[in-house]
This record gives C-alpha cells, sequence and structure tokens, in this order.
C-alpha cells in the first residue's frame, strides 16, 4: 500500500520526536522537515534511519508541495491555526500538536477549515492512544460504573527554555498548554459535559518582573533567565459535570531537577460503590475497595511508545495512518481537543478573575467577542 507523504513543520522538542517517529512508522514516508530557524536541527538533534526528507525553512513552501499527502503541525501555540488552517485549504491530512490553538475563537476556525476541507485531522492528545489509560478507561466503565471523583497530580519541573511556553499570549496559559492532556482525560472518563469550573493558582517562583533561571533538563538548550513571564506556575482546579461527577487537577511547576514523586503523574478515579482505581507512573493500574479483590495490572508500555516521549506517542502514529486510509475519526479528533480547551481557558479565567466559570457562559462570551 502506497505510503503516506508526510512532512513535519517545526523541528523543537516535539517536532524531532515526530520526525523521528514518522520515520519509523510503517505506512508514513518522511519527504519533508521544516523550520524557520536555520539552526533548529543543531539545537534540537535527532537521527533518521529510513528516510531522506527535504529541507525547508518557508512552511507555505511545504503545505503547497504537490508530494506532501499529510502535515504534522509541531509549532508553537499561537501559529496552530494560520499553519493548520493552510494544510486543510491545500487539501492535507493534518496531525495537530496539542493544543488545537491559543484561543477557542481559533479552534472554532480549525473545525471551520477541517469540516470544509474533508481531511483527517488529529490531535495530540496522546493519553487517548495510549494503552494504559484506554485500559483504565475501560475498567472506570465497568469496575467503577463510571467515575463519580477523579484526580490528576502533576508536580513536575519546569517547561523548556523556549520564551513562548512562558507567555499567555502564545499559549492561552500553563493550563492550556500542559493540562489539556488531564482535561482530556477528565472528560473522555467521565463521559459528561464539563458545565462549571472552579481554578486558583499564582506565581510562586515564575515571579514576572523578577529574573528567573529556566532550565528543564530534558530540552537540549542552555538555560535562560526570564523577567517577563505571566503564566502561572502552580494551580488547583476542580471541574463539576453534568452527570454530577466531579473532577481534580494539582498542578506544580517548578521542582527542581525534575519530578522528584515516587508516585510520577497519578490519575485516579472513584466509583459510587466505592471502588478505587488509580494509574501511577504511567505503568500500571491499581483496583482496590468494594467487595472485590484488589487488582494490580501493569501495563506493557513499550508497544505504544518512544524512549524519552508520553506513553501514546508511538501508537498515535499507527492511528494516523489508519484514519488518512479509512476516513475513520481519530479517538484524539478535534471535537476532543476543543473541549479539553474549553475546561483549560476557563480554569485560567476563573485563577483570572477569583470566581467560578460556567463553560456555557464562558462559551457565549467568547462567540459574543467580549474575550479573545
Amino acid at each position: 500500500m502506497t505510503s503516506i507523504r508526510t512532512a513535519v513543520i517545526g523541528l523543537g522538542d516535539i517536532g524531532r520526536a515526530h520526525a523521528q517517529a514518522v520515520d519509523e512508522t510503517e505506512g508514513l514516508e518522511l519527504v519533508a522537515i521544516c523550520d524557520t530557524d536555520p539552526g533548529a536541527e543543531a539545537k534540537f538533534p535527532f537521527r533518521l534511519h529510513h528516510t531522506r526528507p527535504s529541507r525547508y525553512s518557508d512552511p507555505s513552501e511545504v503545505i503547497a508541495h504537490e508530494e506532501v499527502d499529510a502535515v504534522f503541525v509541531c509549532v508553537p501555540d499561537h501559529h496552530h491555526e494560520a499553519l493548520a488552517i493552510a494544510a486543510l485549504a491545500a487539501g492535507k491530512h493534518v496531525f495537530l500538536e496539542k493544543p488545537v490553538a491559543n484561543t477557542l475563537a481559533g479552534a472554532g476556525r480549525i473545525i471551520a477549515a477541517a469540516q470544509r476541507a474533508c481531511r483527517t485531522v488529529q490531535i495530540g492528545l496522546v493519553y487517548r492512544c495510549s494503552l494504559l489509560y484506554r485500559a483504565m478507561a475501560a475498567l472506570a466503565r465497568d469496575e467503577l460504573g463510571g467515575p463519580s471523583l477523579m484526580w490528576c497530580k502533576e508536580l513536575r519541573q519546569c517547561f523548556p527554555q523556549r520564551r513562548w511556553f512562558y507567555r499567555q499570549a502564545c499559549t492561552g496559559g500553563t493550563l492550556v498548554e500542559k493540562d489539556c492532556h488531564h482535561f482530556d482525560l477528565f472528560n473522555w472518563m467521565i463521559a459528561s459535559e464539563p458545565v462549571r469550573v472552579f481554578a486558583t493558582g499564582g506565581q510562586h517562583v515564575w515571579r514576572r518582573g523578577e529574573p528567573v533561571e529556566i532550565a528543564c533538563d530534558y530540552c537540549p538548550l542552555p538555560p535562560e533567565t526570564y523577567d517577563d513571564i505571566d503564566v502561572v506556575d502552580h494551580a488547583l482546579v476542580t471541574v463539576d459535570y453534568a452527570n454530577g461527577a466531579k473532577a481534580s487537577l494539582m498542578l506544580c511547576m517548578y521542582l527542581v531537577p525534575h519530578n522528584l514523586m515516587p508516585e510520577g503523574l497519578e490519575v485516579g478515579a472513584i466509583g459510587r460503590n466505592g471502588r478505587v482505581l488509580q494509574a501511577t507512573r504511567d505503568r500500571a493500574l491499581v483496583l482496590t475497595g468494594g467487595t472485590a479483590e484488589p487488582l494490580v495490572r501493569p501495563i506493557e508500555i513499550a508497544a505504544d511508545s518512544t524512549a524519552g516521549s508520553h506513553i501514546g506517542f508511538r501508537r498515535q502514529h499507527q492511528e494516523f495512518v489508519h484514519s488518512v486510509r479509512t476516513g475513520k475519526e481519530p479517538a484524539a479528533n478535534l471535537a476532543a481537543g476543543r473541549a479539553s480547551m474549553l475546561v483549560a481557558l476557563a480554569a485560567e479565567e476563573s485563577i483570572r478573575t477569583g470566581r467560578p466559570v460556567s463553560l456555557a457562559e464562558f462559551e457565549a462570551a467568547e462567540a459574543a467577542g467580549e474575550r479573545c
């Protein structure tokens, strides 16, 4: 079967990981890579073993190329909208890194472009493709009867030392850039409409107007010092759902040097039957409580992951191939991407105002142009 000729635009930390994954995925052929920074490959080195793509510095040239069938958009969040819409208008399938965009209006314009183009659009909500979280979703449904409470605890180091991560206008905020993954897990497993968000957060360490050294240990760039950071470095978020379920996120972005907590990323759920389901370190599920025996289920993550990336990273490329070839909607589709963004943006608004935010009212204000 003919391979899908693929271009990767943006060769930073996530872009280089996608370039390597495309190079290794059966059904994809990496024909082009592109970054507006001519030194990107030197700053973020990577190895390709199966393909020799052409190199570009102008994304519009790549998008217009007749021998490109699909485009991976791996650029900073505030450039997602323009490149995704251009690629769809050119008839390309699109893999769009999360979040969909940095504004809800921008996400809406991408959705409209996808509907006009009738092309596959998959969002980089990688946990949707993870064997661990798919198993967790099934157990939450079958053993808990659906979660009544969920939580996520992520206590970690800072973003990479790229200035755009630290600017609200570029990302929509820390909770949009970082935690759309986790809000998507809540939305997926609770399987109900989020209706209300209350959040508190601020700047403990990244204090605007004060110099802060940023030294993320997985970023190959040397440390940088910023004094104009305007995003939060911690938050507590509560989400209410239409079915009565509730979810809570705890986030800290300033551990040194990295995630020192033994449980790593922790995601859990409780059912009305009193049973508790917990995922720890992206490797195992533990089910306890109720009258049944406790269950510990290790999950083999090598099959769907690549070294140094989120679980599900390998599988999301395989599923992109399947969706393009069959026309089947991806698990990580635009609707899921927008829904996770909506919760995150509402949480940012709640931090800004100090008040609970009704998602229906927030969407209406966005649609009326009262917010960006």
